[in-house]
């Protein structure tokens, strides 16, 4: 498509979000509550249900609506596994390591789908699997695909339902000779973001224990001045808890400074064609930059998602958090969700090499979206602040719906004074390897307060960066 027919005039809202939402009150006046949660997306409806299900009472402050952040504005894909190359994590911190965290995620699915029965969300869950692709038109295919072999060989050992595709398999699955071989992921799954968000909002105010305020941004976290409470302030009111819980994800550090190191702010965008009467894919993959999947329409026809298409490093995809004299950058909460021209030209680029005869069919829905990337590629999940009892989940790298809900039965048992919340292993391991505290998590050098362009994570192989881009809404 050439650059000029594209227009953004009228663009910006997730095609997830293009529902019926119900919405909840702004706070007005001052509450009392067990647990206090920043932010109404995934991760905070989801401690709100674990929580309420220890029997406290928890109250949700969300700025926007609830599922406007990154909740709706991702692949809307399940995924099982690692943001990085399993080999490559295994030669670094063990392979018994590598292995309990994919399989945590894999515990993570089954907490999902309980979830979604025990609520009946409808959200048009589907395990479709999830495919990674090494293209064979851009030097030598051969290093990522050594590194793709060794994964799934290393997998399929370990019990995981992984598969190797050579080229002649790749060919058969996407219908392009661009690709030469793959990773196959059967166990990953796919639904409809919004549906999910909005439906998990949905369910858990229907107990008596959860309250969520939207329109309803916190300013400040302060001390109640008696013990050890929290008190938390928006424009109209204020929420005083015992326990305090921040799920912003992207936007944590604007509330807790200390973590502006490891949770990094990045932009990409998403569109979604017109729906047709082919079927574009079957599933969800990914190829360096370029990440897509089937969308089915209500009435049986089919749209493809295409996202991506940037580096790690384009000016437009990096937001500071704080400006220069240490004011916060306001910007990240407005442009940081605005689709761009510039990267719009680059994602119709890559989705006329991948899918040739879509490249002028009609868009729907452009929008952009903003998440936070550690620099290991793994969430940080537990306690954000000791002294002051902040525990939260962010960071998640594209995995948000990998360990969102691990993340959320740890904390919400913690907070209770319950145990961990997970079998004992996989406690252990995420306290081991999700910390925030970890020094794995946090990027080199001091953050600025104008980002320069700074380096993707360097690893030993091609295909590991593929697969911590294809985990991502940007």
């Amino acid at each position: 498509m050439p650059a000029r027919a594209i227009d953004l005039t009228g663009y910006g809202l997730p095609y997830w979000l293009d529902i019926e939402r119900p919405r909840y009150p702004a706070l007005a006046g001052d509450v009392r509550a067990d647990v206090a949660i920043v932010g109404a997306g995934i991760a905070g409806l989801k401690l709100a249900d674990y929580a309420s299900a220890h029997g406290l009472e928890c109250v949700v402050l969300e700025a926007r609506q609830v599922g406007e952040g990154a909740s709706s504005r991702n692949q809307g894909c399940i995924v099982t596994g690692l943001p990085v190359s399993y080999g490559a994590l295994a030669a670094r911190v063990s392979r018994g390591v590598a292995r309990r965290l994919v399989a945590l995620s894999y515990h993570n699915q089954e907490l999902l789908e309980e979830q979604m029965a025990r609520h009946g969300i409808a959200c048009d869950y589907e395990v479709l699997g999830e495919t990674l692709l090494a293209r064979g038109d851009r030097g030598d295919p051969e290093p990522a695909l050594a590194s793709l072999r060794r994964d799934a060989a290393l997998m399929a050992e370990d019990g995981f339902a992984a598969d190797y595709l050579d080229a002649a398999a790749a060919r058969a699955v996407t219908g392009n000779p661009l690709f030469a071989g793959g990773i196959r992921f059967r166990r990953d799954a796919q639904f409809h973001s919004g549906r999910f968000v909005v439906g998990l909002g949905a369910a858990v105010t229907r107990s008596p224990r959860v309250r969520i305020f939207e329109r309803s941004p916190v300013a400040a976290l302060e001390s109640t001045g008696s013990g050890d409470a929290h008190l938390l302030r928006t424009p109209r009111g204020t929420v005083s808890a015992d326990h305090l819980c921040v799920a912003t994800n992207a936007l944590v550090p604007q509330l807790l400074p200390a973590l502006t190191g490891t949770l990094r702010a990045e932009r990409g965008q998403v569109l979604v064609t017109a729906p047709g009467s082919e079927r574009p894919c079957r599933g969800c993959f990914a190829a360096g930059t370029a990440w897509w999947r089937d969308v089915r329409d209500a009435d049986g026809r089919y749209r493809l998602l295409f996202g991506g298409g940037r580096s790690r490093d384009e000016p437009d995809s990096l937001f500071p958090q704080y400006a220069a004299g240490g004011h916060r950058n306001r910007r990240i909460g407005t442009a940081g969700f605005r689709p761009t021209l510039a990267h719009q030209r680059r994602l119709h680029a890559h989705l006329a090499e991948v899918f040739p005869h879509l490249a002028d069919a009609p868009v729907t829905h452009r929008w952009g979206g903003l998440q936070s990337f550690t620099f290991d590629g793994l969430p940080v999940i537990g306690v954000f602040d000791p002294e002051r009892r902040i525990h939260g989940m962010a960071g998640f790298s594209g995995m948000g719906n990998s360990y969102s809900n691990v993340g959320a039965a740890y904390l919400a048992a913690r907070i209770a004074g319950a145990g961990d919340g997970l079998p004992p292993q996989f406690a252990e391991t995420l306290e081991l390897m999700l910390a925030p505290a970890r020094t794995g998590a946090r990027w080199p050098g001091p953050e600025p307060t104008r980002l320069r362009s700074q380096p993707a994570v360097r690893r030993s192989e091609t295909a590991v960066s593929g697969r911590t881009s294809a985990r991502s809404v940007t």
